[in-house]
């Protein structure tokens, strides 16, 4: 086997290798575990907004609370004031029962105030008790999907750790200029060697001169083809006049 022999067998195999990096990256399973992350992510993030919504309710409450004690002292107040004998005069006692009216009024706003706010919390627990639910279902999910990924990964390194063997031992038969020139090519093109067919690059299908197949044919370093770059080659199945 002459070099450009031995640079195709290292193309089959270069070529299989990204044909399992692709597998690997657009398999079905790792499809489904990027859906499965990303569904955990949103619920996630659901959960640390209902979070957050929890934490300024419980401020509010509390303060609404406090306010409720403190209304509701001040009511206590003013009817122990009403039964006292500090109470001198109609006026006096008029004073205090205006009092306790408006008292009364800012006490059932408060309460109306909590028991909203308790209602809104009801329904914000209700919530988190959804998102709850399906973050451990996003979890189980997760997983499996994992599992199968890891299965899929497994068997495709395997199969890639093998095939590189294969193609690193030919690699040690190659020329290192040969080489340079596929790795350069390959920046371009994914197939670097092209076969020749009926007189024509298997490449991009430009019609080859004689001179140019001659060389090729009689293995004159690497010739590539003068309209695409890749190196030309003549193996078993091409066909060149």
């Amino acid at each position: 086997m002459n070099q450009l022999d031995y640079l195709w067998d290292y193309q089959k195999l270069d070529l299989k290798m990204e044909d399992l990096k692709s597998k690997k990256k657009n398999s079905t399973a790792r499809k489904n575990l990027y859906k499965a992350i990303k569904y955990l992510k949103n619920q996630q993030e659901d959960l640390i907004k209902i979070n957050s919504i929890v934490d300024k309710k419980n401020h509010v409450y509390n303060r609404i609370y406090h306010e409720f004690q403190r209304i509701n002292k001040d009511l206590a107040n003013e009817k122990a004031k009403l039964y006292s004998e500090e109470v001198k005069s109609f006026k006096e006692l008029d004073q205090i029962e205006k009092k306790i009216l408006e008292t009364q009024e800012k006490l059932d706003k408060s309460r109306e105030e909590l028991n909203a706010l308790i209602k809104d919390m009801d329904n914000i627990n209700n919530e988190l008790k959804l998102v709850t639910n399906h973050l451990r279902k996003g979890k189980r999910e997760y997983e499996k999907h994992k599992k199968d990924y890891d299965l899929v990964v497994e068997e495709l390194d395997t199969e890639y750790s093998k095939i590189k063997s294969q193609r690193d031992s030919i690699k040690e038969k190659l020329d290192k200029s040969l080489l340079r020139k596929y790795n350069a090519v390959k920046g371009n093109h994914s197939m670097v060697m092209a076969e020749i067919q009926q007189n024509r690059c298997g490449g991009c299908n430009m019609f080859l001169a004689s001179l140019v197949i001659q060389n090729v044919r009689d293995n004159v370093d690497a010739v590539e083809c003068e309209n695409c770059g890749r190196i030309l080659y003549l193996g078993d199945n091409s066909s060149a006049d």
